[in-house]
């Protein structure tokens, strides 16, 4: 059984209108396992109700409100937990002192840092086409990540 946990750039695409990149994801979905786990972490809820609050479009909030509630019917959602707390700070000094990124820059990844977090907390992989990730993947072995939209 492998557990996978989708980012909110993979989640965001699952509610558009068919296209090449959703296409992928519901391929990849139909290869797995019957016992694999698919994940979605309350993280992406937030980014996910920012959008929905943050948009003018009443066609766009339409869709967004359309991937909420399938996000909150097909997925399992995953609190954050005390668990994580170590492995985001212990991530985040890694990360800050493998790539010399200053603190302000700093602070626009850490919902992505908290998101690998989750992830290595869970023993999951985390589904994402956000280039973080693969830095974060070189400096730290236990933190597994794909990109399936490649």
């Amino acid at each position: 059984m492998k557990k996978y946990i989708l980012d909110t750039n993979i989640t965001s695409l699952l509610g558009s209108k068919e296209n090449k990149e959703n296409r992928l994801i519901f391929d990849k979905f139909s290869s797995l396992e019957d016992n694999d786990i698919i994940m979605v972490s309350v993280i992406t809820l937030y980014e996910t109700y920012y959008g929905l609050q943050n948009s003018e479009d009443e066609k766009q909030q339409d869709e967004i409100r359309k991937n909420i509630e399938f996000i909150k019917k097909f997925f399992e959602i995953i609190p954050l937990d005390l668990k994580e707390m170590e492995i985001y700070a212990n991530l985040k000094v890694l990360y800050k002192k493998h790539t010399g990124i200053n603190k302000k820059s700093m602070k626009k990844n850490d919902l992505d840092i908290l998101l690998a977090s989750t992830a290595i907390a869970e023993n999951a992989i985390l589904i994402s086409y956000d280039g973080i990730f693969e830095k974060l993947s070189e400096i730290e072995p236990k933190f597994k990540w794909q990109n399936w939209l490649i």
